[in-house]
């Protein structure tokens, strides 16, 4: 009887505090529950389409074993052996764009592996083909063979704006498919010296190490970025988390799927950030663009002139020289596009004509068979190499001199003929004078997670 009372007094204590509640707020609620189910609604959809990658990687081990002599071992330590290992190289993430099976993720997972395996979200597992990657942007395409595979939809991430709220889902720390939330907090953020070209989506969702290669998608489920790095002193996720934006990932994986490697637009000018000293100098009415300060012989026919100040392109707002280098290089060879300046305190559109970035490296290269890039800092930074300087290889064609030399993938180059290579200029005009039959001796170092090696490579020039 006394626990009948009870319960009673219990339910209409209940009663009264629910009758308390003001309908508007009960409205609130009602919302605020509505938002809670659409997110759990779209991490539902997305899941399936974020996958696991392992990226596996034989090491070179070695090995001491007596020689048979006490005299030699005990000074000597031995015959020193090499066995092969393999070993898992790490954990990231994945996003399948197509039901066949093509993947996006960052170059930074998958680099240096030998061998790539997939795991889907219902326990199915997949040896991966690595299709292509781009250093530059840190993109990677891979293929596992399957049918009906539960693809995301790619967005639109030219329409994201500051404020717009996403999930970021992926492995971090190991932990299979973690789904977080928040906003993008800044969208194309550059001038982190993480990549070449950067045109980063910024989030406050929480993304931390094994995240990269994840999704990044919006309240219907689009796939709008692809995770790719933190800004941290810790190490873990301190609110800014940085997404290449798909518009430029999926242009870049159809031109790996298409040719196997991405072609960039090129102005041949020197630009530079605007600062307040600039601005007060040159006695500008702007304080955002992209000053331009040498123009060369093709941006010069164009029309554009030293001093101008970029402003727009394509009738879109250039708030710095990063921006403009990099929305250039994602225009196709060969389009026209249009630039606008500020000129004498008067705006003007001139149409430019975008040349080919690989074209500059001539055809040398190509001969060769390889493809080289200045070893910045921050490269060396995220592939864990010693080594701040020289040329990186970034690609090595099958049948080339390059591979018939021995060159590899992410070697680098130090030095050619004797003389030190630390730019593209001094690599350029060392081979500015071979003649095909030359043979052109390098020191390439090459380097692993534990260990380093500088060996001699001869390159004979094709005739």
């Amino acid at each position: 009887m006394l626990r009948w009372t009870g319960t009673l007094i219990f339910g209409l204590m209940v009663l009264q505090v629910g009758a308390a509640i003001d309908p508007a707020h009960q409205a609130t609620l009602a919302q605020m529950e509505k938002f809670s189910e659409a997110f759990a609604a779209v991490a539902s959809e997305v899941n399936p389409g974020v996958v696991a990658i392992v990226n596996k990687r034989d090491v070179v081990v070695g090995v001491r074993r007596s020689t048979g002599d006490p005299f030699f071992d005990h000074f000597f330590r031995g015959r020193l052996h090499y066995r092969r290992e393999q070993r898992e190289q790490g954990l990231g993430s994945g996003v399948l764009v197509s039901r066949d099976g093509y993947i996006l993720t960052n170059d930074h997972v998958i680099a240096r592996a030998d061998a790539i395996e997939v795991e889907l979200s219902d326990g199915r597992t997949y040896d991966a083909t690595l299709v292509g990657t781009d250093p530059q942007s840190d993109v990677a395409v891979l293929k596992i063979d399957g049918r009906d595979l539960p693809a995301l939809e790619m967005g639109d991430s030219d329409k994201l704006k500051v404020g717009t709220w996403v999930l970021a889902v992926g492995n971090p720390y190991g932990l299979r498919h973690t789904v977080t939330y928040g906003i993008v907090s800044a969208i194309g953020r550059g001038n982190l010296d993480l990549l070449d070209y950067e045109d980063f989506i910024q989030t406050d969702a929480a993304i931390n190490p094994g995240n990269s290669g994840g999704a990044m998608v919006n309240l219907r489920g689009e796939l709008v970025g692809i995770n790719t790095a933190i800004l941290s002193r810790s190490g873990g996720n301190q609110g800014i988390g940085l997404a290449v934006p798909i518009n430029m990932a999926r242009n870049i994986m159809q031109q790996i799927i298409a040719r196997g490697r991405v072609k960039r637009g090129y102005l041949d000018v020197a630009v530079q950030d605007l600062g307040e000293e600039l601005v007060e100098a040159l006695d500008l009415s702007v304080n955002k663009g992209a000053l331009i300060g040498e123009v060369g012989a093709s941006a010069e026919r164009s029309g554009l002139q030293p001093g101008d100040v970029v402003v727009g392109l394509n009738n879109r707002e250039i708030a710095n020289a990063d921006e403009f280098l990099t929305r250039i290089a994602r225009t196709p060879p060969g389009a026209q596009v249009t630039v606008e300046v500020m000129r004498n305190g008067q705006r003007e559109k001139l149409r430019v004509a975008v040349g080919d970035f690989n074209a500059l490296k001539g055809m040398r290269e190509t001969d060769l068979g390889l493809d080289v890039q200045e070893l910045t800092a921050a490269i060396a930074r995220q592939l864990g190499y010693r080594a701040q300087t020289g040329l990186l290889i970034t690609d090595v064609r099958s049948g080339s001199p390059a591979e018939a030399a021995g060159l590899q993938r992410w070697d680098v180059i130090r030095q050619i003929n004797r003389r030190p290579i630390r730019s593209m200029k001094e690599y350029e005009d060392a081979l500015a004078g071979a003649k095909p039959g030359d043979e052109i001796g390098l020191i390439i170092r090459r380097e692993t997670r534990w260990n380093y090696a500088n060996f001699y490579a001869v390159l004979k020039v094709p005739k």
